[in-house]
């Protein structure tokens, strides 16, 4: 196993990786540990604590794009935003969504980033129904299909309305179309 002394589980380690790899790449197919690997392992383990502790200290942040519509004649008029979310690490500065949003889903850390999301969107819509040149406009958030198949999703939906105080006929909730294709009925329930 090379020129370096090691116990027994390192070796296996890097099998293992290796087996995962080939897993992932589909049946009948076999890969070699490669460096490379364990290099792409580490990045997403330290990534994966990085977004946890991102998570529980709430290092997150809520920008606003604009949504306007087109005037064939005349100006654009602006009728609403969509929150996105960015992560502001101390170490890193702004992360990515592409970086992060993929890993929040899969270790199951977008429900409570979304419950935050939707939280700190609505206390923003409930903020801008005080300024009468703001209280028409309609706020977008987007849901993760994870979030929206939990069992109490529109509960919760309830619940943060409630406390923020902000108005539901406001908001949107925007669904991925992955989202949709899969028992549609449901959906609209």
């Amino acid at each position: 196993f090379g020129e370096q002394h090691e116990d027994i589980d390192q070796p296996l380690k890097r099998a293992d990786l290796a087996m995962y790899q080939a897993k992932a790449a589909g049946r009948n197919t076999l890969r070699f540990f490669d460096p490379q690997m364990q290099a792409v392992v580490s990045v997403r383990a330290a990534l994966e604590s990085s977004l946890r502790e991102a998570v529980q200290k709430k290092q997150f942040i809520l920008h606003y794009q604009a949504q306007v519509t087109g005037q064939a004649s005349g100006p654009s008029v602006l009728t609403g935003a969509e929150a996105l979310v960015r992560w502001h690490d101390p170490s890193r500065g702004l992360v990515s969504p592409a970086e992060f949003i993929p890993l929040a889903e899969e270790t199951g850390l977008i429900l409570p980033l979304g419950a935050w999301v939707l939280e700190t969107a609505c206390t923003q819509l409930a903020r801008w129904a005080g300024r009468p040149d703001m209280a028409p406009l309609t706020l977008a958030v987007n849901v993760s299909a994870r979030q929206f198949h939990q069992a109490d999703f529109v509960d919760q939906v309830l619940a943060v309305l409630a406390r923020t105080g902000a108005n539901p006929c406001r908001l949107k909730l925007e669904l991925t179309e992955g989202l949709l294709v899969a028992n549609v009925e449901d959906i609209i329930a």
